[in-house]
């Protein structure tokens, strides 16, 4: 194995083992932003929208800072900055005492996240050669699901909305998990592929910029699905779904635990099963297959917040359908990594990569105030209904993208 294959594997294995430790913490807290900013700071549903994405707003303008910035600097470097940003925004989270103070922890983890997604996600495509590269996007997904399960198990038995300061608890532990990532990855990987400018780098001489990533129509077209994905995905899975399940439905901060850890049990179960079996189809088959099962997760959603349900059925209902959006991004995590890093030249890998991750901040600038207006409207089940629709769509738009994507992207090398 060539002496950079072997340093870059090397440094993937710290990146997997930071992955992991942060993830824990990211467990604890995941489910109970909107709950945390309504039930304990007071802060009516609208309102924690608004705050979310304001906070999205932030994080799109700073990811595309970041990526000027990382291919200049290195993308090992600014993931380091974005952690540090990341942990003291989570830090001010379990200080708060206001929306006002947690608005503010908000607004500095989302910038913090803008920069390490799109930075990590870079740097897994320098460490590891290009034939192992969907098994590497498949394998980090996984670990960080494994440590998101854990924690929202535990999160089920610590978090009650009758304890605030339960709430502040995991959110320091958030904190302090997020700050020893750092440390791996300012430490660890300073030596490492992707921590500086490479070689090839300099010989391309800073040339580009966002005008010619922009021009790539395959990219653009890919960034339009992503959008859609964030928008009635991640969106709504990351607050407006525990709302959901907590406030109009009548379930627990119990149920909305073991719902997450069923999500993220199911990932870590069939993820690796999942890249193999799929390792050949079409990207944008799996793209629209994300879409679709996403889909069939909010419909669950909805029957088990059904009238004629209750109590346990209905609670193994909101178990069934995060399990199943948790089946759903199995099919994404080798293309969400895989396509941008396929189409980037490697002097621009930093703005692809901050260009496709900032589709989920502006998803969470859009997503998050839809969902809040539409459980506030006095007909929580029409956010079902639209978060389903918009998912169908995207899967039809992401059929389309196909016929753009370059034939070595679009069927990724054995």
């Amino acid at each position: 194995m060539p002496v950079r294959t072997t340093a870059g594997m090397r440094a993937f294995r710290v990146t997997l083992a930071g992955t992991l430790v942060s993830a824990l913490g990211a467990g604890l807290t995941l489910p109970y932003l909107f709950v945390y900013l309504h039930d304990v700071l007071g802060a009516p549903l609208v309102v924690a929208g608004v705050v979310v994405a304001a906070g999205s707003v932030l994080g799109l303008a700073s990811s595309a800072v970041g990526g000027p910035v990382g291919d200049r600097i290195g993308l090992g470097r600014l993931a380091g900055a974005g952690l540090v940003a990341q942990g003291a925004g989570t830090g001010l989270l379990a200080a708060a005492a206001s929306p006002w103070l947690a608005a503010a922890g908000v607004a500095l983890n989302l910038i913090g996240n803008s920069a390490v997604w799109p930075a990590l996600n870079g740097l897994v495509a320098e460490q590891v050669p290009l034939e192992r590269r969907s098994r590497a996007y498949a394998t980090r997904f996984g670990l960080l699901n494994a440590g998101i399960g854990a924690g929202g198990l535990l999160s089920g038995w610590l978090v009650s909305i009758e304890r605030p300061a339960s709430f502040h608890l995991v959110y320091g532990i958030d904190a302090g998990t997020t700050g020893l990532f750092a440390l791996l990855v300012l430490i660890g990987l300073r030596r490492a592929p992707g921590y500086r400018p490479g070689e090839r780098h300099r010989e391309a001489g800073g040339t580009g910029g966002y005008r010619a990533v922009l021009r790539d129509r395959a990219f653009v077209g890919y960034l339009l699905v992503a959008l859609a994905l964030g928008v009635f995905g991640y969106a709504q899975l990351n607050g407006p779904w525990a709302s959901f399940v907590t406030g109009s439905a009548g379930g627990s901060t119990q149920v909305v635990g073991f719902a997450f850890a069923a999500n993220t049990a199911a990932i870590v179960l069939v993820q690796l099963t999942v890249e193999r079996v799929t390792r050949r189809v079409r990207r944008s088959r799996l793209l629209a297959a994300t879409a679709l099962v996403w889909a069939l997760g909010w419909v669950l959603t909805g029957l088990a917040a059904l009238p004629g349900l209750h109590g346990v059925l209905a609670g193994i209902g909101f178990v069934l359908a995060l399990a199943v959006f948790g089946v759903g991004e199995t099919f994404y995590s080798p293309v969400g990594g895989g396509v941008p890093n396929a189409l980037a030249p490697p002097h621009l890998r930093a703005r692809y990569n901050a260009l496709a991750s900032a589709t989920w901040p502006l998803g969470g600038f859009i997503g998050p105030p839809l969902a809040g207006a539409l459980l506030g409207g006095g007909a929580p089940l029409a956010w079902v209904v639209v978060i389903v629709a918009g998912l169908v769509g995207t899967a039809a738009a992401a059929l389309l993208l196909g016929r753009r994507l370059p034939a070595q992207v679009e069927r990724p090398p054995a």
